[in-house]
């Protein structure tokens, strides 16, 4: 469904902005060659890589970076790091050179090898047969086996089954250790009460301390609350940045346009987009009451929906323009994709950036058919001319 959604609120756009008459055809010039598709963004990762994926990353530089719904990935050799987030994410027989980063409500991660660390936040986390240098796990149910130097672990179930070169420190309301466990340093256990040992498990110490298990909740908590803002926020960031790249490359002209408007027409891009937000939500409002006229409310509220989504990438790759005139399109496109996508994810003002970013969009999309019709009716007056890169 969010498939669907997100294609009807693209191709409004996309419809909207070329049937817009835009500044960008009173001076471009004859010259109609496609712009050159973006450098170095790749949408969809491997084909086989997701299955029933609803999101993704590309593969950025020598790390694999996933987000969406569900992930299955197995028998992948991964350069540097995975990074994944979703609802079910399921990686077996992985050989990562770096780190594997996860988030999500079901982990499952088998037979698989980082040569650094694991680290894992999630509901239900299975840890089967992994080899790793280190290993910090925060979820409600966990079970551990396979090999690792060092371990950490805050959960209310946990259980153990697996080789530690080092020491294991467990936070949780119940420990049991299973008996394929070697411990060979100390397992240092907080709980309500002791862990359990199965016959044949192997630990070298046990450091127990009795504490209310409330706290450890509250730490694992605190923990997976923390990795989900962290990804959330790298999530924002790059998809502010990848529809910078996509609105430069799909509408250049526009957002030269755009970028020529707010410095030539300073006053009259922010009025527009400042009463434009202001009263367009009043006119679907009053467009709904007439039978006859609710087709055009439903259009002009997907169309200003469409407008919110992509109202940061394209900010970004205009805005850009005038703040880095020497770099090249999509190399400006990015820088401000990027500083926007930081700017949009801090607390309080990030919701202000936002609106901001939406009348600037709304504001040049009114001011650009308002100077076509005064155009073509002999209102007289100059279209600002664009400077393009």
């Amino acid at each position: 469904m969010k498939r669907v959604i997100m294609a009807v609120l693209t191709a409004v756009l996309v419809a909207v902005m070329a049937a817009l008459p835009s500044v960008a055809n009173a001076s471009e010039s004859k010259d109609t060659t496609t712009p050159p598709p973006p450098p170095a963004i790749v949408i969809t990762p491997d084909a086989n890589s997701a299955s029933g994926a609803m999101g993704g990353l590309p593969f950025m530089g020598d790390d694999y970076v996933w987000f969406g719904r569900d992930l299955e990935l197995g028998s992948v050799p991964i350069k540097n790091d995975l990074i994944a987030a979703g609802q079910v994410i399921t990686l077996s027989q992985i050989q990562a050179a770096g780190s594997i980063r996860v988030a999500g409500q079901t982990i499952t991660i088998s037979d698989s090898t980082a040569k650094q660390n694991v680290t894992v936040a999630g509901q239900t986390i299975v840890l089967g047969n992994t080899k790793a240098n280190a290993v910090a796990i925060a979820g409600e149910s966990v079970r551990v086996s396979g090999t690792c130097e060092e371990l950490t672990v805050f959960a209310k179930t946990v259980y153990l089954d697996g080789t530690v070169n080092g020491d294991v420190n467990v936070g949780a309301q119940t420990v049991e250790v299973g008996t394929n466990a070697r411990i060979k340093g100390t397992l240092h256990v907080s709980a309500e009460q002791e862990p359990t040992m199965q016959r044949g498990a192997e630990v070298g110490n046990v450091d127990f301390t009795k504490q209310d298990t409330s706290k450890n909740v509250d730490e694992a908590s605190a923990g997976l609350s923390f990795m989900m803002t962290f990804l959330a926020g790298i999530v924002s960031i790059f998809g502010t940045i990848l529809m910078s790249v996509l609105a430069e490359w799909l509408f250049g002209r526009h957002t030269a346009a755009a970028a020529n408007m707010i410095r030539t027409r300073t006053g009259a891009h922010i009025g527009t987009g400042v009463v434009g937000t202001l009263v367009s939500p009043i006119a679907c409002i009053l467009l709904l009451c007439l039978i006859v006229t609710i087709p055009a409310a439903a259009c002009i509220a997907l169309a200003l929906v469409a407008m919110a989504v992509a109202a940061g990438g394209f900010a970004g790759a205009s805005l850009a323009k005038l703040a880095f005139p020497k770099l090249g399109r999509f190399a400006s496109a990015l820088l401000g994709g990027l500083i926007l996508g930081i700017v949009g994810f801090i607390p309080i003002l990030g919701g202000l950036v936002h609106v901001l970013l939406f009348m600037y969009l709304l504001g040049y999309v009114l001011q650009s058919i308002y100077l076509n019709m005064r155009g073509n009716t002999g209102g007289g007056g100059e279209t600002p001319t664009i400077a393009q890169n």
